[in-house]
């Protein structure tokens, strides 16, 4: 069965693939409508006055805010949910202009002017550096002793430790020259000084980092850590620039591509400090979590995550979660395999940033395959919910989800309501991926349009076909402007779909699904994105 499917991709030249176009090296410095015969809205053309009638939503980009925006979550049912439920409220009440004072705005590249939290901007070095925390289950390449660094208290902890290697020398030394005496009291002392280092670094007051870690797609434990991303000033908005054999680019360049410079492993207990500290120094308490899908590596993720969170813009903290794909075209059958294999780590490490990081709002963006990881750890985190108990997150996108639909429709879709506040599906009739996935396993996927889309009560379907420059019709996600800008909308200032003036309702026998206006229509109701 994955054969046919292998056959189907190989085809058309790469599905979802993040990777570059060539090996990295050390950096030098919606016009369709969607088939369906229960459709009953006139084509998206006839229906322009409508979108010129709302154009008032969205003459500025970002939008702003809804009129009444405590109407986009469930009414509290106790005075302490109301009080949970405030800040989010307040804050999209603001009006923008108050709401980025003190942000990232920065002097340069106007799609640099406001960056995610933590970013800094080195105008003359012709790139921004963006901060990606992240958390994954792959294998680490083998570490030279050099890559192990030590921080906070490190000054104690290395004294210790010299302290502790010269009294275990004169240990040795006073053994071998039979002085049993001063080699007990020199043992105890190398003891003492390695218990008192070791416990600087238990306690938390020194933690021990692993610079320039690689991950490769084995399986292994879940780690913790933070990457850097330079994207450059003449970054195009949408794309993840890389080095091209078509433009005789052999080398990555900060000044033109986005590169990954730094990847830190952390341990768990410093994760949670500085993920905690950077979330309660940004101006918008909120986490952004991708997922990536199918045929993408650690360093691809991380450059993707960083890209979305620049173009969107996004102004919190964004979190990219990397699982073991193999990175390749014909890696399809192990990939289904580790999705599965993660979900565990996924839910645990979702968890631990519910109850750690002291975000207000905690968005979950994932796409392709990646959401059958979301989809079921999701599922899982539901079933440990009182019936009291707020979700624990906010927005839920799920992008071209290579999921099967009739699951998603009777199994998945009602916990997912259960976890979070609102939840988006984002489908296109356009996507042969998922209509390859479809024919090895048999039945419709959930990121289908068409005859198949998936409406279900609680979960707002948007049909993207039409607007998707990419070959397969697949990273739409990331990849265009009017996405993109959907996106702002939804995550930021929480619109719901009748309130984006770029959507246009469908009917679906008694329900009601969205189309996203194509490009061209799109920016009859609002300016390009910066």
């Amino acid at each position: 069965m994955a054969t046919l499917l292998l056959c189907h991709l190989a085809f058309m030249a790469g599905c979802s693939s993040e990777r570059p176009d060539v090996a990295t090296a050390p950096p030098e410095t919606a016009e369709s409508t969607a088939a369906s015969g229960r459709e009953t809205a006139a084509p998206i053309e006839a229906q322009a006055p409508r979108i010129d009638a709302g154009a008032h939503a969205a003459s500025a980009y970002p939008a702003p805010a809804p009129e009444h925006p405590a109407a986009n979550y469930p009414a509290p049912e106790s005075a302490a949910a109301a009080e949970a439920m405030a800040p989010m409220a307040m804050r999209s009440a603001a009006p923008m202009s108050h709401q980025l004072q003190g942000s990232n705005q920065l002097q340069g590249p106007e799609h640099l002017h406001e960056l995610p939290a933590g970013s800094t901007h080195a105008a003359e070095e012709g790139y921004a550096t963006v901060q990606v925390f992240y958390a994954t289950d792959r294998a680490r390449d083998p570490l030279s002793l050099e890559a192990y660094q030590i921080s906070g208290a490190r000054q104690p902890v290395m004294l210790l430790g010299v302290l502790a290697v010269g009294c275990g020398f004169l240990a040795l030394l006073s053994m071998l020259r039979g002085r049993s005496s001063a080699s007990a009291v020199a043992a105890l002392g190398a003891v003492g000084s390695g218990g008192m280092a070791a416990a600087c670094v238990v306690l938390g007051s020194a933690n021990i980092e692993k610079h320039g870690v690689i991950y490769n797609s084995e399986r292994g434990t879940l780690t913790r850590g933070v990457c850097e991303v330079t994207v450059p000033d003449s970054h195009q908005r949408g794309q993840v620039e890389r080095p091209s054999l078509l433009r005789f680019e052999f080398r990555e360049d900060q000044r033109k591509h986005v590169v990954l410079t730094s990847a830190v492993e952390l341990t768990q207990n410093d994760f949670q400090r500085r993920l905690a500290e950077l979330v309660d120094e940004s101006d918008e308490r909120d986490l952004l979590v991708f997922i990536h899908g199918y045929n993408v590596d650690f360093e691809s993720a991380v450059q993707r995550t960083a890209q979305i969170a620049v173009d969107l813009p996004f102004h919190g903290v964004p979190i990219c979660y990397s699982w073991p794909s193999q990175g390749t075209l014909l890696g399809y059958p192990v990939d289904e395999n580790n999705v599965a294999w993660t979900t565990s780590h996924l839910r645990s490490f979702l968890m631990e940033l519910a109850e750690s990081s002291g975000a207000d709002s905690i968005n979950l963006v994932a796409h392709s395959m990646g959401n059958r990881a979301l989809t079921s750890a999701l599922s899982e985190i539901s079933f440990q919910l009182s019936e009291d108990e707020q979700p624990p997150f906010d927005r839920v996108v799920l992008a071209a989800p290579d999921v099967d639909a009739d699951h998603f429709r009777k199994d998945l879709a009602p916990r997912l309501l259960e976890t979070s506040r609102h939840v988006t599906l984002y489908a296109s009739s356009d996507d042969r991926a998922l209509i390859a996935s479809k024919q090895v396993h048999g039945y419709p996927r959930a990121g289908e349009s068409g005859s198949q889309i998936v409406v279900v009560p609680g979960v707002e379907t948007i049909d993207v076909s039409g607007i998707d420059l990419s070959l397969l019709g697949h990273s739409y996600y990331g990849d265009n402007g009017a996405m993109l800008r959907d996106l702002f909308q939804l995550v930021h200032d929480r619109l719901p779909a009748g309130q984006r003036a770029s959507l246009l309702p469908r009917g679906y026998g008694t329900m009601t699904y969205w189309q996203l206006a194509a490009a061209s229509l799109a920016e009859r109701v609002a300016p390009p994105v910066r």
